[in-house]
């Protein structure tokens, strides 16, 4: 099936949604009444309990980071280097994609 025929299906199944649609809003009747009335209900005072309104908790404030203590990719790198060689890079490599696979 070429780019085209594609194209086409798709528009065809728009138009047919469209469509469908514009019939849905034509099947309603805003100006018809309701059936029934509504039913005023009567509740006694003396069974109902004061509420008192919910009060959130304020939200503890978030700590201030001071960007020199924030860990930066540079870092790691450097880290990276002194910890990895060419003789040891396949346990390594091993060791940190169990650690990305934990769940």
């Amino acid at each position: 099936m070429n780019s085209r025929h594609f194209l086409l299906l798709v528009l065809a199944g728009s138009l047919l949604e469209l469509g469908g649609c514009k019939n849905l809003l034509k099947k309603r009747d805003p100006d018809a009444a309701p059936s029934a009335a509504p039913v005023a209900v009567v509740v006694p005072s003396a069974t109902v309990a004061p509420v008192a309104p919910a009060v959130p908790e304020p939200a503890p404030a978030q700590p201030v980071a001071d960007e020199a203590t924030v860990p930066t990719s540079q870092d790691f790198e450097d880290d990276a280097f002194a910890k990895i060689t060419p003789a040891n890079f396949r346990a390594q490599f091993a060791q940190i994609k169990a650690e990305v696979a934990k769940p």
